[in-house]
C-alpha cells in the first residue's frame, strides 16, 4: 500500500498535467464553463469507479452538513480563483495560493486534531517559501505580491481563495473519515458541479455544444487522478503535510512549461524549486 507522500506526489504530477490540458483546451471557453465541465466529467468518472470498487457506507446528518458546507466553500473558492486569474496579474495572484498550508497549520489542529512536529512545521514553511519564490514571475521585490493585497482586488480574491481551501481541506478529511475517499469524492464533486452549472450556462452561448463539452474531458481525466490521490493521501497523512508537498505541482508545471511548451527557464524558478524540494525532504524524513 502506498503511503501519503507517494500519493501526494502522484497528485502533484496529475495536477500539473491538468493545468497543461486546461491551457491547451481552454481557448474559446469561459473559465466558469471549463470549471463546470471539468467537475461534471470528474464526477461521472469517480461515480463509475465508486460503483465498481466502492463500499456501501451509512450517511449521517453530520456527514450531510459537512458535505454541503465543503461543496459550497469549494464552489465559491473556484469562482474566486477563476476570477482572480482572469482579471489579475498571475505574478501577483498565484503566489497567494502558497499560503494554503499556512492556514492549515492553524486550522487542522482545531478541526481534525492533527498535531504536527516542529521539523514538520519547519518543512511546511520551507515549501511555502520556495513555492512563493517560484511563483514570482517578475522580480520587482520579494514582497510585491503581498503588497498587492491592499491595492489589487484580484490578489485579495486569491488570498481569500487560499483561506477557503485551507479550511475546506479539513472538512474533506472529516468527510473521508466518516466514509471513504471514493464516496466523499463522488458526493462533493457532484455537488460542486451542480452549484457551478447555472453560472456555466450563463457564461457560454450554445452551452451544450458537443465540441465545447469534449474540450473538458482531458482536464477532467487528470483531475480525477489528482483528486482521488489527494483524498487518499489526506486519509493517511496530516493535511498540512499533504498540502505542502502537493505544492510541488507548481514545480512540475514549470518543468513541463520549459520542456513541452518551450518556455524560458527563470533563475527564481530554479531557486524556488530547490527550496521546495528541500522542504519536502524535511517533511518526508522528519515530519
Amino acid at each position: 500500500m502506498m503511503n501519503w507522500f507517494v500519493l501526494t506526489l502522484i497528485s502533484s504530477v496529475a495536477l500539473s498535467l491538468r493545468e497543461l490540458s486546461v491551457k491547451r483546451a481552454g481557448p474559446g471557453l469561459s473559465s466558469a464553463y471549463m470549471s463546470w465541465g471539468l467537475n461534471f466529467f470528474m464526477f461521472l468518472m469517480i461515480l463509475g469507479i465508486t460503483f465498481l470498487f466502492g463500499k456501501t457506507v451509512p450517511v449521517t446528518d453530520v456527514f450531510l452538513k459537512i458535505l454541503v458546507l465543503a461543496a459550497i466553500m469549494d464552489a465559491v473558492a473556484t469562482l474566486l480563483y477563476l476570477s482572480a486569474i482572469k482579471h489579475g496579474d498571475l505574478s501577483k495572484t498565484i503566489p497567494m495560493l502558497c499560503f494554503i498550508p499556512v492556514v492549515q497549520l492553524f486550522v487542522t489542529p482545531i478541526l481534525v486534531h492533527e498535531n504536527l512536529s516542529f521539523p514538520g512545521v519547519a518543512g511546511v514553511l520551507v515549501v511555502v517559501a520556495g513555492s512563493y519564490i517560484l511563483n514570482i514571475q517578475q522580480w520587482d521585490g520579494f514582497f510585491s505580491p503581498i503588497k498587492g493585497i491592499v491595492r489589487n482586488k484580484s490578489t485579495l480574491m486569491m488570498l481569500a481563495t487560499a483561506c477557503i481551501w485551507g479550511v475546506s481541506s479539513s472538512f474533506h478529511k472529516i468527510g473521508i473519515r466518516q466514509t471513504n475517499p471514493l464516496f466523499w469524492g463522488t458526493c462533493e464533486i457532484g455537488l460542486i458541479s451542480l452549484f457551478l452549472f447555472p453560472i456555466a450556462m450563463k457564461s457560454e452561448k450554445k452551452a451544450f455544444s458537443v465540441q465545447k463539452i469534449k474540450k473538458t474531458i482531458w482536464p477532467a481525466l487528470f483531475s480525477t487522478f489528482t483528486v482521488l490521490s489527494y483524498y487518499m493521501a489526506i486519509n493517511l497523512g496530516p493535511v498540512a503535510y499533504v498540502s505542502s508537498v502537493r505544492r510541488m505541482a507548481v514545480l512540475f508545471s514549470v518543468v513541463i512549461g520549459v520542456v513541452v511548451l518551450k518556455e524560458k527557464a527563470r533563475t527564481t524558478g530554479l531557486l524556488g524549486g530547490l527550496i521546495m524540494i528541500t522542504g519536502s525532504v524535511i517533511i518526508c524524513l522528519f515530519g
